[in-house]
């Protein structure tokens, strides 16, 4: 199949969130991580161990061109309960 030449789908934040929502899969707030603070949050689902990053604020040299505020940046797995401890710990401090 030829490239369309059109960029690629992104997916929108708001939208997964409120789609795992009416199924009644939760997402936690998790801190971020020094370095990517303010440029992405990140939501925790403890049943799949699963992270999902978006972009919050855009940074000429944070975050990529492709992508807008709001778009999903990452899905990470397996994320687990200890990690995301660890990153609360840290920004306790």
């Amino acid at each position: 199949m030829p490239a369309t030449g059109g960029s690629p789908p992104r997916l929108r934040f708001e939208k997964l969130q409120r789609l795992l929502h009416r199924r009644g899969v939760p997402l936690l707030e998790v801190p971020e991580y020094p370095g990517n603070a303010p440029y992405y949050r990140t939501f925790w689902q403890p049943g799949s161990r699963t992270a999902v990053s978006f972009v919050a604020v855009h940074g000429e040299y944070s975050t990529p061109d492709s992508l807008r505020v709001g778009d999903v940046y990452r899905i990470q797995a397996p994320v687990t309960a200890q990690e995301v401890e660890l990153r609360r710990e840290r920004a306790r401090r």
